[in-house]
């Protein structure tokens, strides 16, 4: 009987369903193209690509929230994305629907007024590219095309989603030679037919390229490689043909070279042109690199590329010979100024090197290079030739350490500006930080390890000389620092005029690192978040701070903001990591509950941001297990660290990544061998070592490892056991 009645019930509900009219078919999800992202100032309820137009100005014509009403500015809704890395994303949102990248490449799709998820993705990837890789497992963001959300893993794939459900359409391997040391951080750019994507990897040895694949089939369309490759062989491109003579020497190629496009992607329709930035060279050191000689295109360079076959158009070096690690990768940002009195289309970039570039972009023609942040490595950038004018007694490290400014943090890193065509400025997150650099011998070749050439060291730390190489101390001399700029490092957001070519505000952030990617409206504010957890609103003509939303989390991505049902957002991906060089901030990872990644956004009216509870207080070290190996294991297994694990891996109990003297993997040697080359906590973002390190190199390390827990421990002991000593002979700490 209950089966019976369970049938009719089915049968009559079909029935119901069958006489019913049907609902209308739900409209297709991410339908964004040329004439849609051509005209985005006329529907500024969407940001439709990664800087929101064409030009990726980071500003948006909405202006509900202004100046009056950001007073009421509060929390809206949060996504907990479930990841503990940087977060450098800028969302994208395409009628209502807001689809947003974090970690590895993951991709999540929300409703853009609630925060609820439609659909997730998380790529089934080989994280053993996370052992070749600047800085940290990030991913700053996807592009939205024609139905489809284009995003590349951080292990090489590129995929393409279908917008509606997130299921894989296409997916294609964007690496050509995986036993080199490639990633990718980036986000795709949609140009023409093709989606462009570049990779990173310059650090260690890899050779970089950009590459464009057919939107509809995922087919590599075409290569242009940055370096030249092996000089006995037949060039890729007459680009590299021209290119070769710039290098020196008859091993360089060996290494890759380096140069990889690791960010800063745009696409000009009207010129048809892709626009990139590559990185360093590899090494560092061009006495290492090229015989220290040479330009070494295209290293440190803005190049332009035709769209459809991927043809050299034209380049410019913003650092010839590039050995300070001055990548012209930061944001590329594409607008028209009036410049003599004549509407000139340009791109500009605030660049690592210090200098604000304004070029022509049809051209290449060098417009403008002034300096932004304090700059001795080159006095000017000589207009008619279009080099900067080296202090080489300042800059030039090949016959002893040097103190240099800006340090390769960067005057202005991958964190994206914005151009408010209100005010006519570029607000542009800057760093003041000088560095010292010196020569260092380079060790042999080995896959996918890094090999730089260089010691750098930051120049606050000639405050305390003690602690640099005594090479480096002589430069702490006090009437020598007098003549160079300020030796600590500060962070701050600068309203640059790109054509009297001056700073009119700067607004100095709480943080010395602290280098929030920047918005700016149409409602008369500058939008960045912070270091600190905190979120920052100023009047986009003075830097005057309006509004402080305290979030709990640390911010390094860029704000947005959209408009869904007559309701204008501002939205954020929060977490910190990858600020530049790979840097955690204890103090910002203890107050985010280990750095817990959340997607944010705020309205009018909103409510209190609910923060992440914070982290217990740091324990002491657990009593180490006894020491294993002999006295040359542990030395042997500490250069073995020092090359394969501590970029990465520090004593820091406040990091993402774990402080090895607490983990219980220690106490043994055989669960050690399974993490490290057996990879059992590879779904934790440890990969496998297997095929780098042998079993015996692993146990050398164990032994490193256990003798750092053990040296860390007798030291906390004998501090906590001085208190007591004091009590026992009647000294009261409280009256001290």
């Amino acid at each position: 009987m209950i089966r019976t009645t369970h049938v009719t019930f089915v049968l009559a509900a079909a029935l119901l369903v069958a006489c019913a009219p049907k609902p209308a078919a739900a409209p297709a999800a991410g339908q964004v193209d040329l004439a849609r992202l051509q005209g985005a100032d006329s529907e500024p309820d969407n940001w439709l690509a990664s800087g929101r137009d064409l030009g990726k100005t980071h500003y948006s014509p909405l202006q509900a929230i202004n100046r009056e009403t950001v007073g009421t500015l509060g929390f809206a809704w949060e996504y907990q994305t479930g990841t503990n890395r940087g977060m450098q994303a800028t969302p994208v949102v395409v009628d209502g629907v807001m689809y947003v990248s974090a970690m590895g490449g993951r991709v999540y799709a929300l409703d853009a007024a609630t925060g609820a998820a439609k659909w997730t993705f998380e790529p089934q990837q080989d994280l053993r590219n996370v052992r070749g890789a600047c800085c940290d497992i990030v991913n700053r963001g996807v592009a939205v095309w024609q139905g489809r959300v284009y995003v590349a893993g951080f292990s090489g794939a590129l995929y393409a989603l279908d917008a509606q459900d997130g299921h894989i359409v296409w997916q294609t391997d964007t690496f050509q030679d995986r036993s080199r040391a490639y990633s990718i951080t980036g986000a795709p750019v949609i140009a023409g037919k093709v989606v462009v994507i570049g990779n990173g990897g310059a650090e260690y040895d890899s050779r970089g390229y950009i590459s464009g694949y057919d939107l509809q089939t995922g087919k590599q369309v075409w290569r242009f490689y940055t370096v030249p490759g092996d000089p006995s062989k037949p060039q890729e491109s007459k680009a590299l043909e021209m290119a070769l003579p710039t290098w020196k020497g008859d091993k360089w190629w060996e290494r890759g070279g380096g140069g990889n496009p690791w960010d800063a992607i745009s696409y000009d329709p009207e010129t048809n042109l892709v626009y990139f930035g590559t990185a360093n060279g590899a090494p560092w050191s061009r006495g290492q690199r090229s015989a220290g000689e040479g330009d070494n295109l295209y290293l440190s360079s803005i190049v332009a590329v035709n769209a459809d076959t991927g043809d050299y158009a034209w380049h410019y070096q913003t650092t010839p010979g590039e050995r300070w690690d001055y990548d012209a990768t930061p944001h590329i940002m594409l607008a028209t100024l009036k410049l003599g009195g004549v509407d000139r289309k340009v791109l500009m970039q605030a660049s690592k090197n210090g200098f604000f570039y304004v070029l022509d972009r049809k051209s290449g023609e060098l417009l403008s290079a002034d300096p932004f942040v304090a700059t001795t490595w080159a006095s000017k950038v000589d207009l008619k030739t279009g080099r900067p004018v080296e202090n080489t007694a300042l800059a030039d490290y090949s016959d002893g350490p040097k103190l240099l400014f800006p340090s390769a943090v960067g005057g202005h890193n991958f964190n994206p500006m914005s151009l408010s065509p209100r005010t006519g400025l570029v607000y542009i997150p800057s760093v003041h930080s000088g560095m010292v650099m010196a020569e260092n011998p380079l060790p042999p070749h080995k896959r996918e390890r890094i090999g730089t050439g260089v010691q750098v060291a930051f120049s606050f730390q000639l405050a305390a000389p003690q602690s640099l190489p005594p090479s480096m101390r002589k430069l702490a001399d006090p009437a020598f620092l007098k003549t160079q700029p300020d030796i600590a490092m500060s962070a701050s957001l600068k309203a640059w005029d790109p054509v009297s070519r001056k700073v009119v505000w700067e607004f100095k952030n709480s943080s010395f690192m602290d280098h929030g990617g920047v918005l700016s409206t149409a409602g008369g504010l500058v939008v960045q978040g912070g270091l600190d957890g905190k979120l920052k609103v100023l009047n986009d003509q003075t830097g005057e701070l309006i509004k402080e939303i305290d979030v709990g989390t640390a911010m390094i991505a860029a704000p947005m903001t959209y408009r869904v049902k007559g309701e204008q957002y501002l939205a954020i991906t929060a977490g910190t990591g990858g600020g530049g060089w790979n840097f955690w901030f204890p103090e910002n990872i203890a107050f985010t509950n280990g750095n817990a990644n959340r997607i944010l956004a705020f309205k009018l009216g909103g409510g209190a941001t609910p923060k992440p509870e914070p982290l217990p207080p740091v324990q002491p070290l657990p009593e180490p297990p006894a020491q294993v190996g002999t006295t040359s294991d542990i030395a042997a297994g500490a250069k073995l660290f020092a090359a394969n694990c501590g970029s990465c891996h520090g004593n820091a109990p406040r990091s993402p990544v774990p402080d090895l003297r607490r983990s219980g993997v220690v106490r043994d040697g055989a669960a050690f061998q399974q993490v490290v080359r057996g990879g059992s906590l590879t779904a934790r973002g440890m990969p496998a070592w297997d095929d780098l390190l042998t079993e015996a190199e692993v146990t050398q390390i164990h032994a490193y490892v256990v003798s750092t827990a053990r040296e860390g421990y007798a030291v906390e002991q004998k501090a906590s056991a001085k208190p007591a000593a004091s009590q026992r002979e009647g000294t009261s700490q409280g009256h001290l």
